[in-house]
C-alpha cells in the first residue's frame, strides 16, 4: 500500500506533492491530538479537587464530569489549550516549529495565517505549555548548586502614550543599552542556579541588587540540602543558611580560578545569547522567556526531537487567564518608578 501511494505520489507535480504532505502532517496532528485529549482527568481543571462524579455527555458525545468541590462540569477537554482555541492542531503544530527554528511573531503570523497580535497570543500561550513542562530543580545532600543573578537592561518595550502604563523614562536609542555604570535601578536582576545534576533555574528576582526577601522568595525550594556556592553579596551570607543549604561556599568573582562559579557563570552566557535574537525582551514578559529558555535547556540534553516533544506537551496543556487578563497583568518590580513619581510631585 505504502509502495502504491509513493508512485502515485511521484507523478504529482511539486506543488501538489507540497500540498500532499501538508495535508498528511494536518492529519496526523489532528489525530494526535484527538488521542491525547481523550480519556478521564485526574482532578478538576477549575479547583484542582480530586472528587467528582461522572455528569452525563456532551454535544460531541464525550464524558462528562460534575466536581463535588466547586460543583461545575467539566470533560477532559475543559482548560487546555488546543481544545479550546479556534485554531487547529496542526496550525498550533506549525507555530510550535516555527517557535523553536526562531521565528520571529511575524514570520509565525505569516506561517500559521494569524494576524501578528493572535501570534503573540500563542506564544504566551505556547510559554504556559513549557512552565507545565518545566522539570523541578533537585536539591538534597549528595548535590552541589551554584548561584548568582544575572542582571539585564529594562526594557519597556510596548509601554507606549496611551497605554495605561506610561513610560517613565526616554526610550533608549536602537541598539543602545542603559548608560548608568554599575548595579542600579535600571537594571534588572535574574536570579540564577545550577546543580551538578544539570538543572537549570532562571527567574526575575528584583529591581538593582536584591533585598533578603527577594532572594528568599526567588531561591525557595532551590538551595534546600545542597552544598551552595555563590559570589560575596552579602545577602547569600544570611540568606541561604534560611533556607536550609547543607553548606555556603562565598568565592570571589574576580579572584575564581577553578571554575568556582563556572556552571552559573555558563548559564548566564547562554541565557543571554538565548535573549539576543528577541531584541530586547519586555520586562514585562520577560519571566515568561525564562520558561522557554529552561524548557529549551532541558530539551537540548534530551534524546527526543524537540518538536514532537512540544507537540505532544501542547496538546496536554492548560493555560491560565483570557487574553485580556494577560494584557491587564501588572508591570512587575514597578514601585522603583512609582517612588520615583511620588518624589517628583512633591518636589
Amino acid at each position: 500500500m505504502l509502495d502504491m501511494i509513493l508512485r502515485e505520489a511521484q507523478a504529482l507535480p511539486l506543488e501538489e506533492k507540497r500540498r500532499l504532505v501538508e495535508g498528511v502532517r494536518a492529519l496526523i496532528a489532528e489525530e494526535a491530538s484527538r488521542a491525547s485529549l481523550d480519556g478521564s482527568p485526574s482532578a478538576c481543571p477549575r479547583c484542582g479537587s480530586p472528587d467528582f462524579i461522572r455528569k452525563g455527555h456532551g454535544s460531541d458525545g464525550r464524558q462528562r464530569w460534575k466536581c463535588k468541590a466547586c460543583g461545575r462540569t467539566f470533560s477532559a477537554r475543559t482548560g487546555l489549550v488546543i481544545a479550546n482555541s479556534k485554531l487547529g492542531a496542526a496550525t498550533w503544530q506549525e507555530f510550535a516549529e516555527r517557535t523553536l527554528a526562531g521565528g520571529s511573531l511575524r514570520e509565525c503570523a505569516r506561517a500559521c495565517h494569524v494576524c501578528l497580535r493572535t501570534s503573540w497570543f500563542m506564544r504566551m500561550r505556547l510559554f504556559e505549555v513549557m512552565r507545565g513542562a518545566l522539570q523541578p530543580f533537585r536539591t538534597g545532600e549528595t548535590v552541589s548548586a551554584q548561584v548568582d543573578g544575572l542582571y539585564l537592561d529594562e526594557s519597556l518595550t510596548g509601554n507606549h502614550g496611551g497605554s495605561r502604563t506610561r513610560m517613565p523614562r526616554r526610550r533608549h536609542a536602537h541598539g543602545h543599552a542603559e548608560g548608568t555604570r554599575g548595579i542600579s535601578g535600571l537594571k534588572v536582576c535574574v536570579e540564577c542556579a545550577a546543580n551538578d545534576l544539570g538543572d537549570e533555574f532562571a527567574r526575575v528576582c528584583s529591581r538593582g541588587r536584591p533585598t533578603d526577601a527577594q532572594l528568599e522568595e526567588s531561591l525557595s525550594g532551590i538551595v534546600d540540602g545542597s552544598w551552595v556556592s555563590s559570589d560575596e553579596h552579602a545577602a547569600y551570607y544570611r540568606v541561604l543558611p534560611r533556607l536550609g543549604a547543607a553548606e555556603h561556599v562565598p568565592t570571589n568573582s574576580r579572584k575564581a580560578s577553578h571554575g568556582e562559579l563556572g556552571l552559573v557563570n555558563s548559564l548566564h552566557q547562554r541565557l543571554r545569547e538565548f535573549l539576543a535574537p528577541f531584541h530586547s525582551v519586555s520586562t514585562k514578559w520577560l519571566e515568561r522567556y525564562l520558561w522557554f529558555f529552561m524548557w529549551a535547556e532541558q530539551a537540548r540534553r534530551s534524546e527526543a526531537d524537540g518538536a514532537q516533544t512540544l507537540s505532544g506537551q501542547l496538546a496536554r496543556g492548560t493555560y491560565g487567564g483570557t487574553r485580556r487578563a494577560l494584557i491587564d497583568e501588572p508591570q512587575p518590580i514597578w514601585d522603583y518608578w512609582e517612588a520615583k513619581s511620588a518624589r517628583s510631585t512633591v518636589v
